[in-house]
Order: C-alpha cells, then structure tokens, then sequence
C-alpha cells in the first residue's frame, strides 16, 4: 500500500520531443533532460494530436525515415501515457480558442489537461502561459 499520496501527472507538448529529436543547440538538452526524468520516476501524458504534430513536423523538415523510429521511441517512454481525443475535447478546444487566441492544437491539448485534471505542462511555448489555471514549465 502506497502512502496515500497521487503522484501528479504532467502534460508533455510536442516542442519537448522535438527539440530533443533534433538536439535543439538550445532547448535540446533540457527537453531531452526532462523526458529522461518522465522515463524514469515522473508520470506524464500526451496526445496522440502531439504525436501527429511530432510527425508532422519530421515530414516538413523532409525527414520523413525517421518518422517511425521517432514514434517508436516515444512510445517507449516508461511512465508517459498517449491519450486519445474526445468529441468533448473538441468541442471544449473550440471554446479555449476563442477565450485564449492561440494555435487549435494547444487548445486541444488543454481541453485533454483539464479533462484529466492536470495542471502543468511541460513545453517552451509561452502560448499556454495564457491558460491561468495552467503551469507551464520548461527545466
């Protein structure tokens, strides 16, 4: 039996998982830091629209053979859970776009946080600094 505490669970947005594929010269090895720590004690989530932009974003960049790799390696991640996407979440996520004016996807993905009840993110997108109930951290 554990000690009555949860263990709070994170988000994780695409910017963490792509600075870390590219070995961002600035951000990589903090992003690359903090999945080491999700692998290893911290609990986090995803979505599957973060893994879409994950892939996306190697398509763009015409590194379309890593794709798979990429994706595999994520998966992996010990204590990181790719969630799916509701009808509620989008329906929620249209209403966070026109309260937050930012990017549908990030709305989204704050419409999964609230719905799984959490309340930090790890990403370098000052963008979620607009959700007040949201702490966005990037160490």
């Amino acid at each position: 039996m554990g000690n009555g505490k949860s263990r709070e669970r994170s988000f994780v947005d695409a910017n963490i998982f792509l600075y870390a594929i590219q070995g961002h010269p600035e951000f990589g090895k903090t992003s690359k830091k903090v999945l080491k720590r999700i692998d290893e004690n911290e609990e986090a989530v995803t979505s599957v629209i973060t893994l879409a932009e994950v892939c996306w974003w190697l398509e763009k960049h015409k590194q379309i053979s890593k794709i798979q790799e990429q994706i595999k390696l994520i998966l992996s991640i010990f204590n990181l859970n790719i969630v799916q996407i509701t009808q509620e979440d989008f329906l929620n996520g249209a209403e966070l776009i026109r309260e937050l004016d930012i990017d549908f996807n990030d709305c989204l993905n704050l419409a999964v946080m609230r719905r799984l009840g959490i309340g930090k993110i790890y990403s370098n997108d000052s963008d979620f600094d607009k959700a007040n109930w949201v702490e966005r951290v990037f160490d």
